[in-house]
Parts: structure tokens; sequence; C-alpha cells
């Protein structure tokens, strides 16, 4: 999932005996609010209001790649499967049994008989199997289920789907909030379009959309869960700026914002009716150099950055120390497939003066570094990036763009430098297949290895964990050795909330779903 903080969208696989068998707003006020007494019994009802970032540029999840997309849309629809509480794992959800032939190419789901359309109308395996062709012919995660040779529906609760080879990720992709379950009617209905409209089964369901001002989801009473969702209404509220979304919180004008930037985190920590909640998260930043263009057609220049780059410094400036560096990983800690290796262990400028002056830069050269204008973490970012390079007369120009503008340049590599990043995965290959492979879909840096894409093209068709974190591990030192990208952090996801929001979950991956489990004392 793309943000700036990038995209969405989202971090890997299953705690199985063995792939073949059964799996089974208040009004407003300020510090001295009165902090409510909580009780351990949840309470029905209510609206929560809830500060994103940005807004969306479309409500259809089989098209969208933005992260402050997926947060609008993920309440709405619901998947075959889900991530449980444990990063890097899945369960089923719309499904309820997954079954797995012997030689790993045969899915077969038993389908939950419960579920129902906002619309009221029962889901079917139809419905699934449509869903499937659909997102493969809108093409933004069409890779990931381009291995399905066919799906068949035996019965309404049963769908069989039958795949060319192994495929490792195959249920962690059915997890991913944006493979959503879709209402076929709906789709025909509005002449194949979701652009501005809901056609899930989720906990919530849409009332009204208004661009840049508010999107309002009111409880879907035919939700499959008993009892659930628990609030009334949830309503998303547009605050593009760090400071706006921080005094509407401590002033009781929203109930949760969903990233706290870290110059605000004091203030907060100080607020008394204001917690913070923070977990490993999966949003990893980095510096991108378009391959395809002088002079960073050029390994040695690249590697020249990479060497010239304190990740460290940045972390403690624009991260206040909270980050974790990244020199050799792009998995994080926390994951099964992190290896621990150190790449660029620290910053040598002598390594870089000379891998400029090997590539016939002596003297350096200028370049241009195209940043996303909504993200001033990544703006200030990049103004160190730009001092530290300036130490081996690399000369860079930073220009900060509206959000559309920025990302549709990064998606047809119209840039030289950019620094953005990545949310959300969960297995390897959503890191290295859609970004690093030579046919991947996100592969905005123009990178083609040939031994890197066999490594991806196996990482891909192994189920064993260990053999699965060697593949990776290889791939990643290979990739960072010919440095398409600088990586700079791996960050935490932390939200704030007032205290009376209770048993909302964050989430690694900046999921939003336990938002249906979520209650308000008032």
């Amino acid at each position: 999932m793309r943000s700036g903080w990038r995209s969405r969208r989202g971090w890997g696989s299953l705690l199985l005996a063995g792939w073949a068998g059964w799996l089974a707003g208040c009004g407003r006020s300020d510090n001295w609010m009165a902090v409510p007494e909580i009780t351990d019994e949840p309470v029905r009802g209510g609206t929560l209001t809830v500060a994103v970032q940005t807004d969306g540029r479309s409500l259809d999840p089989h098209r969208v790649t933005d992260a402050a997309a997926m947060r609008l849309i993920e309440n709405g629809y619901g998947t075959l499967m889900r991530y449980t509480a444990t990063y890097g794992e899945v369960e089923p959800y719309l499904a309820k049994l997954v079954h797995i032939s012997e030689d790993e190419r045969t899915y077969t789901f038993a389908l939950r008989e419960e579920v129902r359309f906002h619309g009221g109308r029962p889901m079917t395996a139809g419905d699934v199997g449509y869903s499937l062709d659909r997102i493969v012919a809108e093409g933004a995660r069409a890779e990931q289920f381009r291995a399905i040779t066919a799906w068949e529906a035996p019965d309404p609760h049963t769908l069989v789907v039958t795949l060319d080879e192994p495929l490792a990720p195959f249920l962690t992709y059915l997890a991913y909030p944006m493979n959503a379950i879709v209402d076929r009617e709906v789709v025909e209905a509005n002449n194949g379009s979701l652009e501005r409209v809901m056609a899930g089964t989720g906990p919530f369901k849409l009332r009204e959309w208004r661009r840049d001002r508010h999107l309002i989801l009111d409880r879907h009473p035919a939700y499959h869960i008993e009892g659930l969702p628990r609030l009334d209404q949830v309503i998303f509220r547009p605050i593009p700026d760090e400071t706006a979304r921080t005094t509407a919180l401590r002033n009781g004008e929203i109930d949760l914002m969903l990233d706290v930037p870290e110059k605000d985190r004091s203030i907060l920590e100080r607020t008394p009716h204001v917690r913070i909640a923070d977990v490993p998260g999966t949003f990893w930043e980095y510096i991108g150099l378009n391959v395809a263009r002088p002079p960073f057609d050029d390994v040695r220049v690249r590697q020249a950055v990479a060497w010239a780059v304190d990740r460290e410094m940045i972390n403690r400036i624009v991260k206040f120390g909270r980050a974790v560096t990244a020199d050799g990983d792009f998995v994080p800690p926390n994951h099964w497939a992190y290896t621990g290796q150190r790449v660029y262990p620290e910053a040598r400028l002598d390594k870089a003066r000379e891998r400029l002056a090997a590539a016939g830069y002596p003297d350096g050269f200028r370049t241009v570094m195209r940043v996303g204008s909504a993200f001033p973490y990544q703006v200030a970012a990049a103004q160190i990036v730009k001092q530290q390079l300036l130490a081996v007369d690399i000369d860079v120009e930073i220009i900060s763009q509206e959000s559309g503008v920025f990302f549709e340049a990064l998606g047809q590599g119209d840039f030289e430098m950019t620094l953005v990043g990545w949310l959300g995965f969960v297995d390897p290959d959503e890191w290295f297949y859609n970004i690093f492979h030579s046919a991947g879909p996100w592969n905005q840096q123009h990178y083609s290895h040939a031994e890197v894409d066999a490594l991806l093209e196996r990482g891909r068709r192994v189920t064993d964990r260990d053999e699965r974190r060697a593949i990776y591990g290889e791939a990643q030192r290979r990739i960072l050795e010919e440095a398409p990208v600088v990586l700079l952090y791996v960050n935490e996801q932390s939200s704030a909330m007032l205290r009376q929001v209770q048993d909302y979950q964050v989430h690694p991956t900046a999921t939003t779903l336990s938002l249906r489990e979520t209650w308000v004392v008032r």
C-alpha cells in the first residue's frame, strides 16, 4: 500500500501444522477535560470521529493503491482471510475453513452462510469468484492472482480455486483489505465503477462521502459477527496539517488520530484525557533512484548515495530516534523473514567519493529529488539528505509536489530521485516481487537483475519459512548492493485517542478494522 506515508496499503503467512489440511466527537474542551471512568462492559452506540491526513481519491478497493483511500474503504468490505493480531499471520474470515491440496495448487474455501452484503443479499461463491476476476482485470494487484487458472462454485457456499503452481503468499494476499469481496449486482448497476459507492459486506456501510470534508459510515445491521459493530457511526475527517490534527484531538473535536506526529508526541503525552498506543510498524521509507536515467543508471553512483547518507542522523532529527534504522533489511525486526544483515552499517564519505570518481563524477553532479508536499516529515528528511549529499558534491534540488501529481509522476517513472515509503506489507513477496522484479507492477525505479528475478520467483513457490528467509536474505543483499533504493528506516505505528475510546487496536499494517470492536464512553 502506497503512502508518502505511502502507498497504505499492507505485513507472512499462517500458523499452520502444514500447508495441506483444514484451517480452522464530543464538545470542545482543553487539558482540563475530565478523564472518564471506564467500565469493563462495552457500550453499544455512538459516533466516533477519526482524523486522517489526506482524503482518498476513490472508493474502489480493486483500483486504489494509496493508503489514504484504504483507510476509508476497508471497514466497508470483507476478505476471505484476515490479518490476526500477530503480525505476519492470517486466518479465515468470510471463509470459515480452507483446505489446501497436497500439491499446494488447489484451495477449497467453505464460506460463511450468514454473510450479507450491505443491500441485504447473501454473499455467494459466485461473488467471490467474480471479485477475484475483477481484481485481476482492474490491474492494481493483478500480479497477486495471475497464478489462478480457474475457479468453480460447486454450491453457493463453496469455492474451489486452482493455481498453475504453488504460490506461498496466496492466503496472505486474500487477507489484504483491498482484495475485497464485492457485490456483483452493485458493480453492474454502477456501470462497473465503485469510485463513489460501496458494495461490501463490512461492519459499516457508506452514508455520505464529501471529498476533502468527511466520509460517513453507518453500522451494517446485518453484519455477520453477532454484536458487532458496537458503534452506530464512524466519521473520517481529512485534516492535512499535523498541528491542526493534534489540536483537534486535545480539544475533543475528534476522537482518534491514526498517525501521531513525532513533533507533537510530548504534547499529547502530557494531555491527561489523551492516550497514545504504539506497536512496531510496517511503514518503511527510502530514497528511490531511477536507474533508467543518468547518472543513476550507473551502479557506482547509486552506491555513492547509499554510502553518503547518514540514516541515524535523519532518524534522530526527523523521527526523534523512534524509527528503526534500516541498512540491510527491508522487512522489520518483528517479522519472521528478518535477517539482521547490514549492507551499509554507517555513513562513509570516503567510500562515496571513491564510487563517484570511479563512475566519472569526481566533482559530483546536479540532480532533482521529488517529494510529496502532504508529508512534511518526508520533506524534512529530503532537506537533510540534500545537505548530506552536498558533502560529496552531489547538488540536489528538492521539488515538493501535491500528492496527486507526485504519485502520478512516480507511477510513470518521471523522477530522478524521490523520498517515499510503503506501508502494510505482510509477506516478503510484497516487498520484493512487486517493487524489484523486472516485471513488478510497482517497480518505479526500473530496476532489473536476472539473478534477483530468479530468486524472487523461487521465493513465491517455496512454502518453507526457513528456506524463504534465506532466499529473501540473498535477494535483499543483491538489491542493496545494486542500490536502486537507499533504505532509511521502519517506523512505529502510533495512534492517539481520547481515553473514552475503548478496544481500538493499533495494528502494524495500519489497518483500522478493529473499529468494529471499538466502543466509546460518553
